[in-house]
C-alpha cells in the first residue's frame, strides 16, 4: 500500500509539469499562429522547401522567443523578480517548500536556504530538523519531520545554541525518516558546520 502510494506521487510529480509544458505549448502555438498567418501572405509558396509557411514561422518564433526568454532569465532583475515570486509562493502554498525541495526543483544552495538541515539538541537527545525561520527574540523555528513521512511533522521553536547546522543533504535526510532512522549515522557522519 506505502509503495503505490509512494509511486503514485511519485508518478503525479512527474506528470503534472509534464502536462502543464505540453498544454502550455499548444496554446503558445495557436496563439502564435493566429500572429503569424497575416505574415505568411509575404512569403512565397515555396521558400521553406514546400513546407508549410505558417507552421515553420510559428516554430521559429516559438524558438526565438523562448531564446529571448532565456537571455531575459538570466539578467539580475530577473533573478530578484524571480526569488521574490518564489518567496511569496513559499507562503503562499503550504507544503511548497519541502515539495519542491525534495523534487529538486532547488538547486541544493537554494534547498539548504529554505530547508536549512539541523541537528537540534534537547534536554536528554537530539533531532534532525530543518531549520525555516528565526524569530526577532532569537528563537529559531525549526521544521521536525515525522517517520516514516517527513512531509508530515511539527514546528519547534528553540534557542539558537541547541540549533547546529549539519552536513547532511535533503535527499538523505527525507530517505532516512522513510527507512525509520536507519543509515541516520551517516547523515552525522560528515559533522556539523
Amino acid at each position: 500500500r506505502s509503495l503505490i502510494k509512494t509511486t503514485l506521487i511519485g508518478g503525479v510529480l512527474f506528470l503534472v509539469p509534464l502536462v502543464f509544458i505540453v498544454v502550455l505549448g499548444g496554446k503558445a502555438f495557436e496563439i502564435l499562429h493566429l500572429v503569424v498567418t497575416p505574415l505568411s501572405e509575404y512569403i512565397p509558396a515555396g521558400y521553406f522547401g514546400g513546407y508549410m509557411n505558417v507552421a515553420v514561422l510559428t516554430i521559429l518564433l516559438m524558438f526565438v522567443l523562448c531564446l529571448l526568454a532565456g537571455l531575459i532569465a538570466r539578467s539580475d532583475k530577473a533573478k530578484v523578480l524571480y526569488a521574490k515570486f518564489d518567496n511569496f509562493l513559499l507562503q503562499l502554498i503550504p507544503g511548497y517548500a519541502w515539495t519542491k525541495g525534495i523534487t529538486g526543483g532547488l538547486s541544493d544552495e537554494e534547498a539548504e536556504t529554505v530547508l536549512k538541515p539541523v541537528l537540534v539538541r534537547f534536554d536528554d537527545q537530539c533531532q534532525i530538523g530543518f531549520e525555516v525561520d528565526r524569530t526577532e527574540n532569537g528563537l529559531v523555528a525549526v521544521y521536525m519531520p515525522a517517520a516514516p513521512n517527513a512531509r508530515e511533522g511539527s514546528i519547534s521553536f528553540v534557542e539558537t545554541d541547541r540549533v547546529e547546522s549539519i552536513k547532511a543533504g535533503l535527499g538523505g535526510i527525507s530517505k532516512s525518516y522513510k527507512n525509520l532512522g536507519r543509515g541516520s549515522a551517516a547523515l552525522l557522519a560528515d559533522g556539523t558546520g
